[in-house]
């Protein structure tokens, strides 16, 4: 006996053991709204990306920075005289003439240049323009954050909707289990037909597929919402903000009657930045008519020096270039980028009275999902207040079951249309948000 109970306390420690191992590798998370969005902008893979677009457009910056800066390089040129060297006669000491090679067979020179740009057009506005782009790389990661704010946004709402919309049909199954079982009883007691019975049944089983349908619904959508956090699909996640609480924010009276701003509208501030690369590359196709000047100094050595040696060894130098004839190509790059930033800027005005229009009608859009919002609230209210007198009612003998199931069709109805309202009210919120980049 001791040896069996011995073997029985070994493996419920195991047991607990494994239970223990599993839990801990089941990962659960807790989010509010914010810390979701939060998370999901420090773990989405499409913002990681966006951040090293930064990153490379940094590194462009100082690349193109570099070009105007002190450049040195060094040199080895190695070179073998194939043909016979030159030679030089000299009167020597007994009159005899003298002869000497100018220069060497094989030789090796060893040089090292410094080189500075002085002015260049081209690098001024190339400079210029990496800043740009740069500026343009941070504004499609703000746009991208906006993105993944708006998607977790989404999902988190529709999770929560789904929450409570399973916790209503859950516990109309529950009474209506009740109510079949009541039925049963009368039918089998024979104070009730066996039709009313089935009738319960039937619905019954309509509410228990919706909880179902509903309950998978949930599912997919925790896993949406998951997918947009970076998260994988096993572990589990809580979200800790009430829906009820969080609509209240919704109210359009609280919204402020703000106009469409550059500044906080990522969308204009990307097409901005595309009027700004536009004139640059006006500035750019002007700057090949200017001249372009730099200098160096270069010290060099051969390997071996000859007895008469005309290599220099130091040397200091400059370059200047003057662009004279182009035959028209270089005022033809010039029409087309000034066309090109016409082009910019009407895509901008365009853009931004599209933006505006879309501005009003998301504040209306809001202000009418509000509405419908409170209307469902109520009627939702009512039906539940309905269905709860015939509940009581029921129970006392004062209703039938026909008039208990009707009342609970209309209450089902009533959450539905009340779910659809909110669905469009968080809808609207979010265009709204992102629109004044509240996001």
């Amino acid at each position: 006996m001791k040896h069996l109970l011995g073997k029985s306390t070994i493996f419920v420690s195991l047991l607990l053991i494994t239970v223990r191992l599993n839990a801990q590798e089941t990962k659960q998370f807790s989010f509010s709204l914010i810390e979701a969005q939060e998370f999901a902008i420090q773990n989405n893979l499409e913002r990681k990306n966006a951040a090293l677009d930064v990153e490379i457009a940094k590194k462009k910056v100082w690349e193109t920075t570099a070009m105007g800066l002190p450049q040195v390089s060094a040199k080895v040129d190695f070179q073998m005289i194939l043909n016979e060297l030159p030679k030089l006669s000299f009167p020597g000491e007994n009159g005899q003439m003298t002869e000497i090679e100018v220069g060497e067979k094989a030789n090796a020179t060893y040089s090292i240049t410094a080189s500075q740009l002085i002015f260049s057009g081209p690098y001024i506005v190339g400079l210029q323009a990496s800043k740009a782009y740069k500026k343009l790389s941070e504004n499609a990661l703000v746009k991208t954050d906006r993105d993944i704010k708006a998607n977790v946004a989404n999902s988190y709402y529709t999770t929560l909707l789904l929450q409570e919309t399973k916790l209503i049909l859950d516990s109309s199954v529950t009474n209506l289990k009740q109510t079949y079982k009541d039925a049963e009883a009368l039918f089998k007691s024979g104070f009730a037909e066996e039709v009313d019975a089935n009738q319960v049944k039937v619905a019954l089983s309509l509410v228990e597929n919706s909880a179902n349908e509903t309950a998978k619904q949930l599912i997919l959508s925790e896993n949406f919402l998951k997918l947009n956090l970076g998260i994988e699909n096993g572990a589990t996640i809580s979200l800790t903000q009430k829906l009820d609480e969080m609509i209240k924010d919704f109210d359009p009276n609280k919204e402020s009657n703000g106009i469409l701003d550059a500044n906080t509208n990522i969308d204009l501030r990307i097409m901005d930045n595309q009027v700004e690369l536009s004139k640059l590359q006006v500035k750019l196709e002007k700057s090949n008519y200017l001249p372009n000047l730099s200098a160096y100094i270069m010290y060099q050595k051969l390997h071996k020096e000859p007895l008469i040696n005309f290599t220099p060894t130091a040397i200091l130098g400059a370059q200047l270039s003057f662009p004279i004839l182009s035959s028209g190509m270089r005022n033809s790059k010039l029409q087309q980028a000034k066309l090109e930033l016409n082009k910019s800027v009407n895509s901008y005005n365009q853009v931004r009275q599209s933006l505006e229009m879309e501005m009003i009608d998301a504040k209306a859009q809001l202000t009418v999902a509000w509405g419908k919002y409170i209307s469902q609230k109520e009627n939702k209210d009512l039906a539940n207040k309905v269905y709860q007198n015939y509940r009581v009612k029921y129970s006392k003998g004062m209703a039938s079951q026909q008039e208990l199931i009707q009342a609970n069709d209309k209450y089902l109805q009533a959450v539905g249309s009340y779910m659809s309202a909110i669905v469009e009210l968080f809808t609207a919120k979010i265009r709204l948000d992102k629109l004044t980049g509240k996001l």
